[in-house]
């Protein structure tokens, strides 16, 4: 029986080398093979097979192997009948127990340091690169092909069993270790020449390159004309706007005037009534003049009778002449001033008139424009309310853990929809994966990219179940620039979101994160540090590499951020000056002796008295979590 079996593996073993030997190179995708198939052949102890997973880790930052892995692991789903997880740790410090931890020598790790930490752990180290017997199982290429050496001791010291099949394909001399590798410096001189003859080639393909870059560049040229054309109907676009201005302006200004010659022409009607009264006055004197002249003429022919014959009569009625050419001149200096004031009267009322009838019609006119101009923004504001609806429907709560987990969010729109949006949700084992995020503009346009990005996190997250940060954001990454048609090689939309993605493990204290241009603040001890986010956005850009997954250990009361720029830019204060990043952090460091609800609040009372009058420029996200 025993015989039996041992046949039977060494077939099996042949089987797979086979396979693994149909590889044309050995890249990524023959070494994930190679582990995954060498991981069929090791027996464990009863500890290890109690996990209800097989755990196989990656030590260091090569995110294609550790994609190109994660995809393989998809194939076969088990392994010794238990399912596959992948795990990668940057740093030794961070390694956790695993049924395999596969290392590099080209990531700089010392294999020695390696065993220290994993002793005890019942894991199989599988390195790459490393000398002779220096690790338990070790990779070497040889003719473009693996092969493998085992130390056998340091596999008994950790409790590992080997199958024979598998120990017999190992190389087992240091002598013969040392022969693979002369056959592969031979090897690599002829590579050299290989390498020589296709320098030539690539020099003959330099110019037709070079033909490329200056099409490119002519592109290029054409797409800055266009931006000027842009940028000339915005600038008429604000030139309008300016206009309109003035003319509300000029509306009041007249709607002034008005009022002014309102109160002008009641002053002249005041100095009319006072006229006319002035000429009844004068109308009244005359009446008693003439009644006086009257009774003179009267005791004048008295007179003339009582001395007819006396000369006196020609001096007398000399006199009475000269009295009536008097009454007569007074008459008349009367009647003329009243025609006079009649004419300019009417001229007046005239001008009123007119005046009052301008005035009607620049009122309607306005009135209209108003009207007008109130129409359309009620149906602006309609619609936007309604874009809050479905935003609003889309997001979490303020509250987003209930009271598992002390925390506080401080989410304030610039407009009435925001183009900053934040997204929580528990995944498998206890943990939050916890996201803020700030998208491309802010009002309407910046509410249809964080809509976009939600639906895409819901189904990367929920449906496809990746929750390591900084695959989240590789996948996410893909979904924008497939879904706005965005590429690297044309000038297409530049849009996408800035991003910070966190995997909070309450249980174990850890916590990882991955940011696309935003940082993650964490206060520790009364020190904050900040952990930088790679230099990209969620979108096209010109360098685009995997974003870095950063692992922190945490301890009881440690509390860390993620928030959007909009708090740091906002103007303000004495000077109308930006409030800045090291502000922010001398505030957060101040507040850490408060409640994470204590801290949101504080927050807002400082954004809300720094902006005061000013009008807040960008849409603000910030959230705290304590530990």
């Amino acid at each position: 029986m025993k015989l039996t079996s041992y046949i039977f593996l060494v077939l099996l073993t042949l089987a797979s080398l086979n396979t693994l030997n149909g590889q044309d190179v050995w890249d990524n995708s023959t070494r994930a093979l190679y582990i995954l198939d060498i991981a069929k052949y090791i027996g464990y102890d009863d500890d290890i097979q109690s996990h209800a997973d097989f755990k196989i880790s990656v030590l260091g930052k090569d995110n294609e192997f550790i994609m190109e892995l994660y995809e393989m692991a998809k194939t076969r789903e088990f392994i010794q009948q238990k399912p596959i997880k992948i795990f990668q740790y940057p740093e030794l410090d961070n390694i956790e127990k695993s049924h395999i931890l596969y290392v590099n020598k080209e990531e700089g790790f010392n294999m020695k340091s390696v065993l220290n930490r994993c002793r005890g752990n019942n894991t199989l180290v599988i390195g790459e690169g490393y000398d002779f017997n220096e690790g338990m199982l070790n990779f070497v290429v040889f003719e473009g092909q693996p092969r493998w050496e085992v130390n056998q001791e340091k596999l008994n010291e950790e409790g590992l069993q080997v199958s024979e099949a598998f120990l017999f394909a190992s190389v087992k001399t240091r002598e013969d270790w040392e022969e693979l590798f002369k056959v592969t410096e031979v090897a690599l001189v002829e590579e050299k020449e290989v390498t020589k003859e296709q320098k030539i080639v690539i020099d003959s393909q330099q110019v037709e390159i070079e033909e490329q870059e200056k099409k490119i560049f002519e592109q290029q040229e054409l797409l800055r004309n266009l931006n000027t054309e842009i940028e000339a109907k915005q600038e008429t676009i604000e030139q309008k706007t300016i206009v309109l201005g003035r003319q509300v302006k000029e509306i009041d200004k007249q709607k002034s005037t008005i009022s002014t010659q309102e109160t002008e022409v009641e002053k002249q009607k005041a100095v009319l009534q006072e006229q006319l009264g002035e000429i009844a006055l004068k109308e009244s004197r005359i009446a008693v003049q003439s009644t006086r002249i009257s009774e003179q003429e009267t005791v004048l022919i008295s007179q003339l009778r009582a001395i007819e014959k006396q000369k006196m009569l020609i001096w007398f009625f000399v006199v009475a002449l000269i009295l009536v050419s008097g009454l007569g001149y007074f008459i008349y200096r009367g009647y003329k001033i009243k025609k006079e004031a009649n004419i300019k009267l009417k001229e007046k009322n005239k001008l009123i008139s007119e005046q009052k009838d301008e005035i009607q019609l620049q009122k309607e006119q306005a009135e209209s424009q108003r009207d007008q101009i109130t129409y359309q923004k009620k149906h602006i504001t309609d619609s936007i309310q309604y874009a809050l609806r479905i935003q609003s429907a889309l997001l979490p709560g303020l509250e987003l853990f209930s009271d598992k987990i002390d925390h506080f969010v401080l989410y304030k729109p610039r407009d009435i929809v925001s183009g900053d949006f934040y997204w929580v949700s528990e995944v498998n084992d206890n943990k939050q994966v916890i996201i803020a995020a700030d998208c491309t503009g802010h009002g309407v346009p910046g509410a249809f990219m964080s809509m976009l990005g939600v639906s895409f996190l819901n189904e990367i997250i929920l449906s496809k179940g990746i929750i390591q940060p900084d695959l989240i954001l590789n996948n996410l990454r893909d979904d924008v620039m497939r879904s706005l048609k965005q590429t690297k090689d044309d000038g297409g939309v530049k849009d996408g979101m800035d991003m910070c993605v966190c995997l909070l493990d309450m249980e174990n204290k850890s916590l990882q994160f991955a940011g696309a241009n935003n940082p993650l603040w964490m206060v520790s001890g009364g020190e904050l540090t900040e952990i930088k986010g790679d230099k990209m956005p969620v979108a096209v850009h010109e360098k685009m590499r995997p974003y870095t997954n950063h692992w922190v250990d945490l301890k009881k009361g440690d509390t860390f951020y993620i928030f959007s720029d909009g708090f740091v830019d906002q103007f303000g204060g004495p000077h109308q000056k930006k409030f800045l990043s090291k502000n922010f952090r001398k505030v957060l460091c101040v507040l850490q002796n408060k409640s994470m609800l204590a801290q949101g609040a504080e927050l807002d009372q400082i954004f809300e008295e720094w902006r005061k009058n000013v009008e807040q420029i960008d849409d603000v996200t910030v959230i705290g979590v304590r530990v």
